[in-house]
């Protein structure tokens, strides 16, 4: 058989694949079952003074009511094509409720939670449980649970939620419900959970621990706070300084079954070194300043700045203050890539400090 013959056929072959949406493997084998990770996410940066102005101008203009439910202002990554998500599972927002104002009752399949960055007087209501929040207080949302917030302050409230909703969707998982009523009625003690649970290292004696989700409904600064400042005294990760996941108190497991939260403090003068893991991160600046090398880039933050992390990529994060901590709250997919064995972690000593370009609102690839 000639040559000519040969590419003829070969072409004759291909044409009657995508004729009949079939793929030769041997021709994608390298774009698709890649040597190492290639996220679509990138490293990305939202400056506390951009969100916080533009939310503050939503919540003069745009009501919350049946026809938007949550006046919430989404992080869109630039790697997502167009799509509001933060990462490819994670979708990440900043929340503003004006003071007197009720987000009304409504369920959903996704998993969310919310981290309150400022404001007294507002609540959440889980399943009938009433629980007043605070600034720096997790407050969980498990699936297909009835959830409303409302404010009982004059005081605006802005918070940082976090939902799974690109993987829900991605895998055709997702349903939504209003509730009958703006409000459900609280039935249970008023911070009930907290009261229940709170103490983490007990609970109950007459019931058996939570094979779902967390009984504890929302996770007190106070206790973060304290917890932090106690394992500072003892230990800290070459990676991350002072840093813990909220867990179920019953089980320790992860808050979530698609997402994990953690939070770390990065103490005076603190410079991690570095490392990568499969699975991406969405964070929030919580207090001080700091910075975080990502791939070389440099991402500098301080308080209310959020920024992703890409999965498998080197990062480094450090705190140049003499006398000022930092803290940084994070969500993140840890366990689902557990869960499905696609987790790893190596340490990454090549990429220590080694710094090409600095954050400054253009893809990270191309500064």
């Amino acid at each position: 058989m000639s040559t000519i013959q040969q590419t003829d056929r070969l072409e004759e072959l291909y044409r009657d694949m995508t004729r009949n949406n079939l793929s030769p493997l041997w021709q994608l084998e390298a774009k698709i079952m890649g040597l190492v990770p290639s996220p679509e996410t990138q490293a990305w940066l939202w400056r506390w003074d951009e969100i916080y102005g533009i939310a503050e101008r939503a919540g003069d203009l745009v009501p919350v009511d049946r026809g938007g439910d949550r006046r919430a202002i989404a992080l869109a990554n630039p790697g997502q094509h167009g799509l509001p998500y933060a990462t490819s599972t994670i979708w990440a927002a900043v929340q503003w409720l004006n003071g007197r104002e009720i987000a009304p009752a409504h369920r959903h399949t996704s998993q969310a939670i919310r981290f309150i960055i400022d404001g007294a007087g507002s609540y959440s209501t889980v399943e009938g449980d009433k629980v007043f929040l605070e600034r720096g207080d997790l407050v969980l949302t498990p699936p297909w649970t009835w959830h409303d917030h409302g404010s009982e302050s004059d005081e605006r409230a802005i918070w940082m939620d976090a939902l799974d909703i690109p993987l829900n969707n991605y895998l055709d998982g997702s349903f939504f419900e209003p509730h009958p009523d703006a409000r459900q009625i609280v039935d249970k003690h008023l911070n009930g959970s907290v009261l229940k649970y709170g103490v983490g290292q007990m609970r109950p004696a007459w019931e058996q621990p939570t094979t779902g989700y967390s009984p504890l409904m929302a996770y007190k600064w106070a206790d973060t706070e304290r917890a932090l400042m106690n394992l500072a005294q003892v230990a800290s990760d070459p990676y991350d300084d002072v840093a813990l996941e909220y867990t179920n108190p019953q089980t320790g497991l992860p808050v979530m079954k698609t997402f994990a939260c953690s939070i770390q403090m990065l103490r005076p003068g603190a410079h991690t070194s570095a490392h990568r893991h499969t699975g991406s991160w969405v964070y929030l600046a919580f207090e001080g300043s700091g910075a975080t090398v990502i791939e070389g880039v440099r991402f500098d933050w301080s308080s209310g700045d959020m920024f992703v992390l890409p999965s498998w990529a080197a990062h480094e994060h450090l705190n140049a203050s003499d006398d000022e901590r930092a803290i940084l709250f994070a969500v993140h997919d840890t366990p689902l890539m557990r869960y499905v064995d696609k987790y790893r972690v190596e340490a990454a000593p090549e990429a220590h400090q080694k710094i090409t370009g600095s954050f400054a609102g253009v893809p990270a690839d191309s500064v």
